[in-house]
């Protein structure tokens, strides 16, 4: 095996036909909700992120961070990885966060909102109070006061409103004097529209020169359709299951490219809901049927036109993406000439 992989290897007992009771069920759903698998995309990414923040302690002026990745690509759970590795410590007279994680909220207009925020995220009772300049100066205040390593500010698209598709210029202007200020880390973590924020904010974009990006799995090379396997694979040893259940074959592999479009999210949604179906029925593995039987109850309403690939024996990969590619464009053109039509 590739030793950029990790693989882990779990044992469950096998079922032999008989559904689990209701403890064993939950434990084994639970167990397929927590599967990370840290593939060579996600390690490059988790190192860059190491890095920085190990070199902040050595050096006078603190790097940046940028990551960077469409919705479902792994962010979250990167983070949310990384973040477990520094827990926070309550002591006798102040609480330790080494590593402070906060979701930027949806429409993030003004400065007060975010660092009402980060107020909040680190625990402040009194996090909603303050003019802008008071809670500025609480939050430095607090990061020495807490120990306060690193910051990392997830969802960071919020700062571009959706309704009027503009950078809030007032909440990034704030930002990028905060970094200044605390001389700490503060790793921005959001989807790829948000490096707008770096061409309307020219400063802000010269404190973020490194650029770390998660991407979904590719299915076009040898090499692409190699790695997507492995992925898979991976996946497959850490089912809540006896056996294997083959997930890596070429076929298999295809039909959960074309479900999920190498997007990790999506294929975990679907084998969540395939184990489901298959520990009801007492299997000791997922099989295809499980899998066809997942992807109907799963709703997908940004791909109206997608088929069920695992209902499919004659499913071809390049035949079925091009026939939903046409299939899209048609409607867009329909949707596209009804609006026109309204107009006039």
């Amino acid at each position: 095996m590739n030793e950029e992989w990790r693989y882990k290897v779990t044992h469950f007992e096998s079922l032999n036909g008989v559904r689990p009771t209701l403890p064993e069920y939950a434990k084994r759903v639970a167990h397929v909700k927590a599967i990370v698998v840290k593939h060579p995309n996600f390690n490059e990414v988790f190192s860059e992120l190491e890095e920085i923040h190990a070199l902040s302690k050595e050096s006078v002026i603190t790097d940046q961070l940028c990551i960077l990745g469409p919705t479902g690509a792994g962010k979250t759970t990167l983070v949310d990885e990384y973040v477990a590795n520094f827990p926070r410590q309550v002591q006798k007279e102040r609480t330790v966060i080494p590593v402070l994680n906060v979701k930027v909220p949806p429409r993030a207009r003004s400065p007060k909102v975010l660092a009402s925020k980060i107020l909040r995220t680190m625990g402040d009772p009194l996090f909603d109070s303050g003019t802008e300049e008071n809670m500025t100066h609480r939050i430095q205040n607090f990061v020495k006061a807490c120990g306060i390593e690193i910051i990392i500010l997830d969802e960071f698209q919020h700062l571009i409103d959706r309704d009027t598709d503009h950078v809030l210029a007032t909440a990034s202007d704030w930002l990028k004097t905060f970094i200044e200020e605390i001389n700490i880390p503060v790793v921005l973590c959001g989807l790829p529209e948000s490096e707008r924020i770096f061409k309307h904010n020219e400063q802000l974009d010269g404190r973020y020169p490194n650029r770390a990006f998660l991407h979904p799995f590719s299915f076009s090379t040898t090499e692409e359709k190699l790695a997507f396997r492995k992925f898979l694979k991976a996946i497959d040893h850490e089912l809540p299951f006896s056996k294997l259940s083959n997930l890596a074959d070429p076929d298999v592999a295809g039909k959960l490219y074309y479900f999920s479009f190498g997007v990790p999210r999506y294929v975990m949604d679907l084998l969540k809901q395939a184990t489901k179906f298959a520990l009801k029925k007492g299997q000791d593995h997922v099989c295809e049927v499980d899998l066809g039987d997942a992807f109907q109850k799963i709703t997908r309403s940004i791909r109206p036109f997608a088929i069920n690939p695992f209902a499919n024996k004659n499913f071809n990969l390049d035949e079925e993406i091009e026939k939903e590619r046409l299939q899209q464009e048609s409607l867009f053109k329909q949707n596209h000439d009804r609006r026109r039509k309204q107009k006039k």
